[in-house]
């Protein structure tokens, strides 16, 4: 593994979240630095197994303080699995459609450059909830703090999602924002349909 090529663009991921565009030049924008790209995946593994143990110790303690019996289950490796699976796919959702949203906007030259940054950015945003989860695991915040902080964890990530755009697309805020928000809302609606289906693949 090249450390010193994984450093440096995920160093020039967190450049961007201080709003430095110049990160963008820190990037490999070869044809190979595209697919090279993808291994961000490998290290958003780990923070996401962490949050999904986090939201399942976070919604045990919704129900219990709500007076509900705990039945939210335990966290083994099917489940591991299947996080890992959904998350792989929802990784690939939005950089396909991209293509055809760019290609409508003719802005087809940019793609590399907004996938590109678009993944090595989801491990900064990866990074933005370990606060709460370090705090509600130590016992420092309430579940019902712990959601408020999620609540502005998103906040940032949508923010951060739409400076990535306007600044790899070179696009103004308006056009910057349209596709950001048509990525989240990609997001919600896979989400959704993973929360309805996953009682098919996992047993109770």
């Amino acid at each position: 593994m090249d450390f010193a090529y994984y450093r440096q663009s995920i160093g020039a991921a967190f450049r961007l979240a201080a709003r430095d565009h110049e990160g963008l030049k820190q990037f490999d924008l070869s044809a190979e630095g595209f697919f090279r790209s993808f291994a961000a995946f490998a290290f958003v593994i780990p923070l996401n197994i962490l949050f999904d143990l986090f939201m399942l110790r976070l919604l045990e303690a919704k129900s219990l303080s709500e007076g509900k019996a705990d039945a939210l289950g335990s966290y083994g490796l099917p489940e591991l699995l299947f996080s890992t699976a959904t998350l792989g796919i929802e990784w690939l959702i939005f950089p396909i459609a991209a293509i055809f949203l760019l290609r409508f906007l003719n802005l087809s030259d940019r793609y590399a450059t907004l996938i590109i940054a678009h993944n090595w950015g989801r491990i900064v945003t990866g990074l933005f909830n370990l606060p709460t989860i370090v705090l509600f695991s130590l016992g420092l915040i309430s579940h019902q703090v712990a959601f408020d902080l999620l609540f502005i964890t998103f906040g940032l990530t949508l923010y951060y999602r739409f400076y990535i755009t306007q600044t790899a697309l070179e696009v103004g805020w308006s056009l910057a924002m349209a596709i950001t928000i048509i990525e989240i809302l990609l997001m919600i609606f896979f989400a959704e349909a993973v929360w309805n289906s996953q009682h098919l693949w996992i047993a109770p």
